[in-house]
């Protein structure tokens, strides 16, 4: 009895040593680490990172790709200017501008995890030139046909972008399978957007070679910057700054954001099979 007593107590202490031992021992902080290998674009000043805990309605906390420890920025001028786009929370990526003279105050935020998504507005068509017949003509033309021909030419399309992860971004808004030289409207041109990045608080989505059919789009690389207005739970705005323009956006889902549209060119198609017949 003994003998199996004593068993017993080496037995523990066998195991209690080494959960001892890994008390003792010094853990490394992960938030020195560098959490993103990525470095930031030749003159961007601005800070990435993700959002920890502390970060609320009068602060944000981040922790830098490139490591170290946390930095707490307060963000109540920024809030105030309407220079907070989105809505920062615990794990989301976020991008921080200070105040050139304070640099524990953020000039600007942004979520960029709540940038990223499907966003599109409504286009609608316009009626094409036809030699020798004005637009008006054209119009009247439409006003007297009937309304399955107008429901079937006349539908809006929703263009945008989706942008994910890796700064890749794709097109929305082109309909393929549509016969648009046989359609009396036309609608503006889809911008073939392939990437988007952030610099110094304005987004950046770029134009690059996209080849579908052996038709290629974007022989040469384009950019468009846009100040960011506005961005907010289901809505963006974004203002170019070549022109000043402002774009409004909804969040959408890719799979059926143009359901209408291709079920009108799905109709046009079968339209003009019978008509051939």
């Amino acid at each position: 009895m003994k003998i199996k007593t004593l068993l017993i107590v080496l037995l523990a202490v066998f195991f209690l040593l080494p959960s001892c031992k890994n008390k003792k021992r010094r853990v490394p902080r992960n938030d020195k680490m560098a959490i993103s290998m990525s470095q930031n674009a030749k003159g961007d000043s601005a800070i990435y990172g993700l959002a920890c805990e502390g970060t609320n309605d009068s602060a944000v906390v981040l922790l830098p790709n490139q490591g170290g420890d946390p930095i707490k920025y307060r963000i109540v001028w920024a809030m105030n200017n309407h220079q907070v786009f989105g809505t920062p929370s615990i794990g989301d990526w976020i991008c921080v501008i200070p105040q050139a003279d304070s640099k524990n105050s953020a000039r600007m935020v942004i979520d960029l995890d709540q940038v990223k998504g499907t966003w599109t507005h409504a286009v609608k068509p316009v009626f094409k030139d036809i030699s020798g017949i004005s637009r008006k003509q054209i119009r009247e033309m439409f006003e007297n046909m009937p309304d399955s021909i107008k429901e079937t030419y006349l539908v809006p399309r929703e263009y945008g972008f989706t942008l994910s992860r890796q700064s890749k971004a794709q097109a929305i808004g082109r309909i393929y399978g549509s016969n648009d030289e046989e359609s009396p409207v036309k609608y503006p041109e889809v911008p073939h957007y392939t990437e988007w990045h952030a610099y110094n608080g304005k987004l950046i989505l770029v134009q690059g070679r996209v080849e579908y059919n052996n038709i290629v789009y974007n022989e040469k690389e384009k950019r468009d910057t846009f100040e960011f207005v506005y961005l907010h739970d289901d809505s963006l705005a974004i203002r170019s700054t070549k022109n000043k323009e402002i774009f409004s956006y909804h969040r959408k889902d890719a799979k059926t954001v143009n359901e209408k549209a291709k079920a009108a060119v799905n109709k046009q198609a079968e339209r003009q099979k019978q008509e051939l017949q």
